[in-house]
C-alpha cells in the first residue's frame, strides 16, 4: 500500500492511504488534499497511481506540477514531471510529505530499471 505522509516540524502528522487513480493537491475545493496555504496554487500538483504495466505488485507513482506558481519540489530539486520512489521527500508551499511504499521496506528488494516513455 501506498501511503503519503504529511510531515509538519519532522513530525508525522497524518498518512493518506493512495490507490490506483489520480490525487491532486491545491487550495481549491475540489482538490483530493486541501491545503490553506497562500503560497500553494489553487491547483498546485497530481499524483497518478498505476500498476506497473512490468509486474503486477508494482505501483508506478508519477507527480505532475500542474504549472503552479512557487513550484513543486522533490528531495529539494524543482520538477515539473517525475516518478516518485519509497522515501522521496516532497514540499509544496511550506508544506512536507513523504512516499511510504509499505513493502519496499519489508525484506530484500530488488531494483529494477524501467526507462520512461
Amino acid at each position: 500500500m501506498i501511503k503519503l505522509k504529511h510531515i509538519v516540524n519532522g513530525v508525522v502528522v497524518s498518512e493518506i492511504d493512495m490507490e490506483i487513480g489520480e490525487y491532486t493537491i491545491g487550495r481549491a475545493a475540489d482538490c483530493n488534499l486541501q491545503l490553506d496555504d497562500g503560497v500553494v496554487s489553487s491547483q498546485h500538483t497530481r499524483f497518478k497511481i498505476e500498476r506497473s504495466p512490468y509486474m503486477e505488485s508494482i505501483f508506478d507513482i508519477t507527480l505532475e506540477d500542474l504549472g503552479s506558481t512557487n513550484g513543486t519540489y522533490v528531495n529539494s530539486e524543482k520538477v515539473s514531471r517525475i516518478r516518485l520512489k519509497h522515501n522521496d521527500l516532497i514540499r509544496i508551499g511550506t508544506h512536507e510529505f513523504k512516499i511510504f511504499d509499505a513493502k519496499a521496506g519489508v525484506g530484500t528488494q530488488t531494483e529494477f530499471y524501467i526507462p520512461d516513455d
